[in-house]
């Protein structure tokens, strides 16, 4: 059984068919439902939520009162647009025991190929076509099944549209998860159901009159040579009624149908509320002029398509059944009327078990239904994905393996995976992005090979995918965006971590970061980075005068390549800087300045301050100098010196020599001669100078 969905410009048709071993077509069950807004104009939808809207409801009430899940559809395109295009091929077979239905197949999709190829028109699909002639060995055979020979022949007719117009349709039926498994045109599906083989030796113009266009097939010495449209049909007979009685579109088109059923008088309201009445007669006057400029131009279309009068017009559809409409087609055809038939549906070849098909406007979706089940007046090349057969959309002759899979409801996520979620962050007043893990795309191979979705595809390939990996999201940690500051000592790295603001709080741990976290730091100064060094230093316990003290023993120093750092530089997270630590030990002057006592005098000529610890250290008993190194449990204590005074003696600090290689001196002070024990004070003059040996 087949979902058949019919989309024209006023209504849609739904139907449910299957065929019996007779070819005898079973219909199910139809649902039909207008547009409730003119979404589509001239069988083009210009709408396709609307026109999805009204698919859905069609869909629902088919699948409610069936209990069945509908997920695959057959379509035809109205003939908008329409360019056709004669393509021919011929193939050496003599490597064939017979000829089968898949080679007859091949043979006309590389005809259909060779047509493309004469389209002097881009971005257009080729949605169906016609055998006009199959020939073997240069000899006319009704059908090439199951025979053999050398070479092999066919001529087909093909139509084009525009790559908007399938796509459009394509878009509808995404929105109601359908796919799509059977495209033609609707004047292949009418004729097909309306025209059987056996009648196309005679010459025959089907019309399609719906509401938007008028679409033509010509049947010929037993094949379809050409299909044609005219792009005027039921609506512009139903906007001449409107501008004429000043009533909306829909009332327009319930007055139309009124017509269609034989009623002398209608009343109706106008747009300005005034209830009026129109005469039958009355109405045919206003739609004559309109009605006889569409059957002129159908009938110039039929004679410029078959080149001369046809022997027998067919006449489907809704908008053909206004009164006059075959009596116009015949004059301007100049053929008798009789020869002109307005088809019912309840005549062709169907079991109808929904009791309500009567009429010619059922006869698109029967045929829509028809083709699917018999495969015939669709442009499709089959492949078949992970052993599902999929007819692919619109003929083109350069499917890729990406068209492939989207037609058959893969997502770009499906095939290429989806990339893990990012991290949107601001640090330091300014927006950071961390992207997400890259996805791993599903493997894809065609007919056992490793494939790509950018590969071409041919009818008959047999594509297998598996899944794609999909990325993982982003784990970010405080730490990745502000790493930190790398200290290399000696052999090993050190971290040093920087004080970071996290959302307004200081934060000191590695924490995972969130989707909008603000994150605040500053560079470092070196002096916090010393005083975190110092913390591993060797420690030296001890008292001094009874104080318990602790102090650390080396020296840490801290450079960017070359350069020594100070305390007040700064050093940036990320950053690797290199620590030297010497191991220096503490002496006395390293605790204390003892106390200090000066006196100013004038040495040799020039006024220089003189100073003096006057405090003595006894170190666990015993006397030491300020450059004694403390060791762990020392006692340390320091007393005043009872000669505590400066004496001249202590100019010899500030001179450079070995008093055991002076030869002679002279040491005066205030002008006479003095000893080295005398004291100084401020103001006293020493004149000191020496002879070396």
């Amino acid at each position: 059984m087949v979902f058949a969905l019919d989309v024209g410009t006023r209504k849609i048709a739904g139907l449910l068919a299957s065929i019996d071993e007779n070819e005898r077509i079973i219909i199910h069950d139809i649902v039909i439902k207008e547009h409730e807004h003119r979404a589509m104009l001239d069988g083009q939808i210009h709408d396709v939520d609307k026109v999805a809207k009204t698919v859905r409801k069609v869909k629902e009430e088919l699948e409610k009162r069936n209990n069945i899940k509908l997920d695959k559809v057959a379509v035809a395109l109205a003939g908008r647009f329409l360019n056709t295009q004669i393509g021919k091929y011929t193939e050496n077979v003599t490597q064939f025991s017979e000829i089968n239905s898949e080679l007859i197949t091949r043979i006309e999709l590389a005809a259909v190929d060779n047509a493309v190829e004469k389209l002097q028109k881009e971005n257009m699909y080729c949605v169906g076509y016609s055998v006009i002639r199959y020939e073997l060995d240069d000899t006319w055979l009704k059908s090439l099944q199951g025979l053999r020979g050398s070479k092999a022949s066919v001529e087909v007719v093909t139509a084009f549209l525009p790559v908007q117009v399938v796509d459009a349709m394509v878009s509808v039926l995404r929105k109601v998860n359908l796919t799509m498994t059977h495209m033609t045109l609707e004047p292949i599906a009418a004729i097909n159901v309306t025209v059987p083989e056996d009648l196309r030796i005679l010459n025959i113009a089907m019309i399609d009159v719906g509401a938007g266009t008028s679409d033509i097939a010509i049947s010929r010495e037993g094949t379809i040579i050409a299909y044609g449209m005219v792009p005027l049909a039921g609506d512009e007979i139903t906007e001449a009624i409107t501008k004429a009685l000043l009533v909306d579109f829909s009332t327009a088109e319930e007055i139309k149908r009124w017509l269609a059923d034989g009623k002398e008088a209608y009343t109706y309201r106008n747009i300005l509320d005034k209830e009026k009445q129109i005469h039958r007669k009355e109405l045919i006057n206003i739609i004559s002029p309109v009605l006889e400029n569409i059957t002129k131009n159908i009938a110039d279309e039929i004679l410029k398509l078959n080149g001369e009068k046809p022997q027998v017009v067919m006449v489907i559809g809704g908008g053909a059944k206004v009164p006059g409409f075959i009596e116009n087609l015949a004059k301007y055809l100049e053929i008798d009327s009789e020869k002109i038939s307005l088809k019912d549906a309840k005549n062709l070849n169907i079991e109808d078990k929904t009791e309500i098909i009567q009429g010619s406007e059922f006869v698109t979706p029967i045929g829509i239904a028809y083709t699917a089940l018999t495969k015939s007046g669709a442009i499709f090349e089959q492949v078949y994905v992970n052993d599902t057969p999929i007819q692919l959309i619109g003929f083109t002759g350069s499917h890729t393996i990406g068209d492939v899979l989207l037609q058959c409801g893969y997502t770009m996520a499906d095939i290429m995976g989806r990339p893990g979620n990012s991290l949107i962050l601001e640090v330091n007043g300014k927006m950071l992005v961390k992207k997400g893990q890259m996805p791993v795309p599903a493997p894809i191979f065609v007919n056992g090979r490793k494939a790509n979705i950018r590969d071409k595809v041919r009818h008959g390939d047999k594509i297998e995918i598996g899944r794609p990996k999909h990325g993982d999201a982003i784990k970010v940690r405080l730490y990745d965006i502000v790493p930190p500051i790398y200290l290399k000592i000696k052999d090993r790295i050190k971290n040093f971590y920087p004080p970071v603001m996290l959302n307004g709080m200081v934060t000191r741990e590695n924490v995972a970061l969130k989707d909008g976290d603000k994150i605040e730091y500053d560079p470092v100064y070196i002096k916090s980075i010393r005083k975190e060094l110092e913390k591993e230093l060797a420690s030296v316990e001890f008292f001094y005068n009874d104080v318990y003290m602790e102090k650390k023993v080396g020296e840490v120093r801290i450079f960017r390549n070359d350069l020594e750092l100070k305390d007040e530089n700064k050093a940036e997270p990320g950053e690797t800087l290199k620590v030297v630590i010497s191991e220096t030990p503490i002496t006395i002057k390293d605790i204390t300045k003892g106390e200090i006592k000066k006196v100013n005098i004038i040495l040799n000529g020039e006024r220089t301050t003189i100073e003096k610890d006057s405090l003595l250290y006894n170190v666990n008993g015993v006397i030491v100098s300020k450059e004694y190194q403390i060791k762990n449990g020392d006692k340390i204590y320091s007393t005043v010196s009872e000669e505590s005074g400066i004496i001249v003696a202590d100019i010899l600090q500030l001179f450079d020599i070995d008093l055991r290689k002076v030869k002679t001196y002279r040491l005066l002070k205030n002008g006479k001669n003095a000893y080295f024990t005398e004291l100084l004070e401020d103001g006293d003059e020493i004149t000191f100078t020496y002879e070396l040996k």
